[in-house]
């Protein structure tokens, strides 16, 4: 359990701290965003429970293995996502089908599920492809509350405005995707 004293360090301070070579402190941040990373990537991987802790303990080994590439002063919170969906982007490369779609499309029954999943995960793909071409504030916005589901008065907090003016950005991230995704 971290001490009090790391409690009442904000999450940048403590990564500032690992990056110094305290790597204790990084308990701190795993106990703040193990759940919600948990939760972001169990929606990624369609409820995969066990999926999504293997990619859970990924974020945190990257986190410790890429230190270096925190910017002090950056908000670890946004760090620490983009981390994830990394992780998630380079499971997913990982496991793509490989298998031969007409070898299963020899039973009529596999072949109409085989078909539809194949039409799911190219729609899945050119989301994230769609996704991954906005700009990171954009993607930011609607990774935080389509997929994360924060409120827009918490993403406001986050970015320094309005619930008001989050939801505009967040407006404006959606249609933006919708663009680069219909086009």
């Amino acid at each position: 359990m971290p001490s009090a004293s790391a409690l009442a360090l904000s999450d940048e301070a403590l990564m500032t701290q690992v990056q110094a070579g305290d790597l204790d402190q990084l308990t701190g941040l795993f106990e703040r965003y193990q759940g919600p990373l948990f939760g972001f990537l169990a929606r990624l991987a369609n409820g995969d429970r066990d999926l999504a802790q293997d990619l859970t303990q990924n974020v945190f080994v990257r986190v410790l293995r890429y230190r270096a590439s925190y910017q002090p002063g950056q908000a670890f919170r946004a760090w620490v996502y983009q981390m994830a969906r990394h992780v998630w982007a380079d499971h997913y490369q990982r496991q793509r089908p490989s298998a031969d779609l007409e070898e299963v499309e020899k039973t009529p029954a596999h072949g109409r599920a085989a078909q539809a999943q194949r039409a799911a995960t190219d729609q899945h793909q050119a989301l994230h492809e769609a996704l991954a071409l906005l700009p990171a504030a954009q993607r930011e916005v609607l990774l935080l509350h389509r997929f994360q589901g924060f409120d827009y008065a918490e993403i406001g907090e986050q970015l320094g405005c309005t619930a008001g003016a989050a939801r505009v950005k967040a407006h404006r991230a959606l249609d933006a995707l919708r663009k680069i995704y219909l086009s």
